[in-house]
Parts: C-alpha cells; structure tokens; sequence
C-alpha cells in the first residue's frame, strides 16, 4: 500500500517577536521554522485549519510546500500547544533527504483481533504508546500496529517481538513490554514472612547485644576480683 502523502501548504515570513505571532494567529496562521542542515532556519507560517486536519493523524513526515510550488521533505520535531484554546502556537520542522536515515517517533497500536485472554476476563494493558524507529524517509512507517491476538493472561509483548517493515529499527530497548494481558481479579501479593520476621529479628538485636554486653562486664569484674586475691 503506498503511503498517503501529507502536505502543508507554508508561506515565508519575516522573522519577529511574540507581537508577530500573536497577529499572525489572528490571522488564522501558525507561526513555524523550518531548519535546514547547513542552511540553518528559515520562519514561515502554516495554515491553522490544514494543520489541525493534520494533526488528528499519526503524522510523523510532512512535505511543505511554498507558493512557488517548491516541496521540502521534513520531520515534525517539536508543537509548542495552547492547551487552553487547545491550539498549536508554533511548530518546528526539519528538512530531511531521502537518501539520509532519520530517526523519528511512531505511535503503536494494537491490532483490531482481541488478545485470547479476554475470553477468560483478561484486560490488554498498553505500557508504551510510541517508539522511536531509524529508517529512510520512505520506510518510514506513520504508526505500527501489532498483532496481540496470541495473548493470554499473563502473557506480555516485548519491543524485541514487533515485527518490523523492511528496513526500520525500533532504539528503543528490547526488552522493555509494550503490551500485557492482566487478571483483574488477581490480588495482589502480600508482604513475604521473611520481611516481618526480619523486622522482629532487627527490633530483638538490640536487647541480645545489651545482654551480652553485661555478660562481659560481670566476668571482668570477676577476673578483676580474683586478680585482687592473689
């Protein structure tokens, strides 16, 4: 399946201060930089409504494109967000080459097929939401999905088990668990015995150690008693 292209349409503009964005805003534009290896970075603004389209997808790559028609193949690497007016206030992009390995966060999902433990109660609970995979910008996946339909309660999905597109690499440690089927009816584990045993062992020492300490007073004053004698 070829993968959907994403494009956003960009407009040059002079670089400036908070009083800039704030009037680019009201204009229904979003403040941006493009960064470019060897070229620094250059300001532009996006159209609000085409990012928020954008933004309700797993979108990793974008191709920016200028009124001139020229396109720039670039990473999202950072959204500065309004949370009160739930609304991007900048973003930050940097232009990649096709022939350059990039490395990029990818959401992961679970399959549409439930893990064989829900038939007996059990619950999917996902530990990591996204990974970060190394590839060419055209292996590069939008998201992962896995398949979790093998799993039983008790059973858990590591990194190292998620299969990969030709060409991509997950840096994120193997052994870390993505996904696990839990029994919510299990109950949790109590305190071992060792642990309060210990604990009475620890509070009893200083009593043995006072008596030994007296045992030992009491016999040097006896020797100092029979070295009186002689």
């Amino acid at each position: 399946m070829a993968k959907t292209k994403h494009v956003l349409n960009v407009t040059d503009r002079a670089a400036g201060g908070s009083a800039v964005a704030r009037r680019l805003r009201k204009t229904g534009q979003i403040p941006a930089v493009i960064y470019t290896r060897g070229e620094g970075a250059k300001a532009i603004s996006v159209p609000e409504t085409e990012w928020e389209v954008l933004s309700r997808h797993d979108v990793n790559l974008i191709t920016l494109k200028s009124a001139d028609g020229k396109e720039t193949l670039a990473l999202i690497k950072e959204v500065q967000n309004d949370f009160i007016r739930n609304a991007a206030m900048h973003l930050d992009f940097m232009a990649v080459r096709k022939d350059q390995v990039i490395s990029a966060k990818v959401g992961i999902h679970a399959g549409h097929a439930a893990p064989a433990g829900a038939s007996a109660g059990g619950i999917l609970d996902q530990n990591i939401h996204e990974v970060e995979v190394e590839c060419l910008p055209d292996d590069m996946p939008e998201s992962i999905e896995v398949d979790v339909s093998a799993l039983n309660i008790g059973d858990a999905l590591h990194i190292s088990e998620i299969p990969l597109p030709k060409g991509v690499k997950i840096l994120n440690h193997p052994e870390l668990v993505v996904f696990v089927v839990i029994d919510p009816n299990a109950q949790p584990e109590e305190a071992p015995a060792e642990a309060a045993e210990g604990e009475e062992g620890a509070a009893a020492e200083p009593e043995i150690v006072g008596a030994k300490e007296k045992a030992e007073k009491a016999a040097a004053a006896a020797a100092e008693k029979e070295e009186k004698k002689k």
